[in-house]
Parts: structure tokens; sequence; C-alpha cells
């Protein structure tokens, strides 16, 4: 028995909208897509400009920069100038090479518009509320790339040593309790840990949260006795921050690591 599969060569087209035109009437685009890049391939997304009659803007000769801005708003991942294709009908494309995402990880961000017309820059909007930012995911989905997992350290002030130290070991004396930094997930679904043990005995919680620094709650809790190992742990859902807890009056924690 043998068995199809359809599937669809397609370019992304996002119809946005200029604050130009004379209608009396607003036009909003009714549902406001969320675009995809994906590592590893060249990726081509289109955009459409119409004014708030509906009506193709003529871009011909205009510099429209496409910015992409991490999750948090704190960074441009990526700028780059649009593509006119069909400039008279008010069509231009992001052409995103495979190279250019090749540092970038994979994550939930925003894309923001600016066109010039006259001398002025506009923004573009790019939703049913008039927004000026709109969704974008970078995904691994098409070549996933191997990511290098990176160390967890402890605060100051806790009696805890770095970890960043390879050859200093964690110290757990008199049932203290002590947490690692705070870990931020980038809103994505799946975080793995790690974290190697000596002699250890005593109980390893993971909690999370949605604030940085307050209102932890507890996702799983481990109890060891006496192991000297290395351990794996997956913890899915939304948790914007995770931390490690380890409360033990034996042994030592000699590594923690992330991805």
């Amino acid at each position: 028995m043998s068995y199809a599969t359809s599937v669809f060569v397609y370019i992304q087209r996002q119809i946005v909208i200029l604050p130009s035109g004379f209608s009396t009437r607003i036009y909003m685009p009714q549902y406001s897509k969320t675009l995809t890049l994906n590592k590893g391939v060249d990726n081509q997304i289109q955009f459409q400009f119409l004014n708030q009659e509906q009506k193709p803007i003529d871009i011909t000769g205009m510099a429209i920069t496409c910015r992409i801005i991490s999750y948090d708003g704190n960074e441009i991942l990526l700028a780059s100038t649009l593509n006119l294709k069909l400039p008279l009908t008010g069509i231009a494309t992001l052409d995103v090479g495979a190279a250019d995402l090749t540092n970038i990880d994979a994550q939930k961000c925003y894309y923001s518009l600016e066109i010039p017309v006259g001398d002025l820059n506009y923004p573009v909007f790019v939703d049913q509320n008039a927004g000026a930012r709109g969704d974008l995911n970078i995904v691994n989905s098409v070549l996933p790339a191997f990511v290098p997992s990176s160390k967890v350290s402890i605060p100051t002030g806790q009696g805890f040593p770095n970890v960043n130290d390879a050859n200093i070991n964690i110290e757990l004396p008199n049932a203290n309790t002590y947490y690692t930094s705070v870990i931020s997930t980038n809103n994505n679904p799946v975080l793995t840990l790690q974290a190697t043990y000596d002699q250890f005995v005593g109980d390893v919680l993971i909690e999370g949260s949605c604030q940085v620094d307050a209102d932890w709650y507890p996702i799983t809790t481990t109890t060891y006795s006496n192991v000297s190992d290395t351990f794996g742990y997956v913890v899915t859902g939304y948790h914007p921050y995770i931390r490690m807890a380890f409360t033990s009056n034996n042994g030592s924690v000699t590594n923690i690591l992330y991805r």
C-alpha cells in the first residue's frame, strides 16, 4: 500500500496599511498572520501596501525598511530594505538568506516596517488594531541546528561559589537552600537542564515564574540519596523564568547547564 502526501510551495504575503487615502472609512485587515522565517534555507515574505481605500500604493523608488525585533523589544535582530517586486501595485519582498539567520537563535519575535513618504518616515499598520508591530517566528523546522548549552551561575551573597569555574564545587552545608541564577526561557515551550552531583544527598527543586524576581512556584521536585552522577531535566510549558533550588546537608553540585 502506498500513500501520497500533498505539499505546497507558496510565498507568505501580508497586507499592510498606510495612513493615506481620502476615504472616511477606516480599512484594516481582518486578521494579522504570524510570519515565519526558517533557519537553514532562504526565505521570502511578501508585503502588499494598501491605503485605507483598499487601493495599492505606488512604492516606486521607496526605501522601505523591515526590522526584526527581539520579543523583549530590546534588540534589533535583523534590519533589511525590502525589494520592490511590483512597485506600481505596492508589492515588495523581504528576502532573507540562510546565512542571515545563522547567528540568530530560533525564537518568537516581532517585525516592523518603516516607509518614507515625502520628507517623513511613517510606520506601517500590520494588524486590525492599527499596531505597528507584527508577530514573527524564527524556527529550526527545515534544518535544525545544534544549540550549545549554557552554564548556570549562582548569585553571589548566598554562600555559593560561582559554577562558571569548572574547578570549583558547590558545597551545600547545614541543609541550607541555594538558588541558581534566573534563566529566561524566551517563551520557548521546552527547556532542558543538566546538573552534575558529587555524593549529593537532598532535594532539587525546579521553579518557574512569570516575573524575574518574584512569585516562584514549584514545577518538579527530585530527592537524591548519595548520588555522584549527571542528571537531566526537561521542563515543558509556558514558564518565562526558571531557576533551580538545592537543599542538602551533604555533597556538592559541580556543574549546571541549560539550553
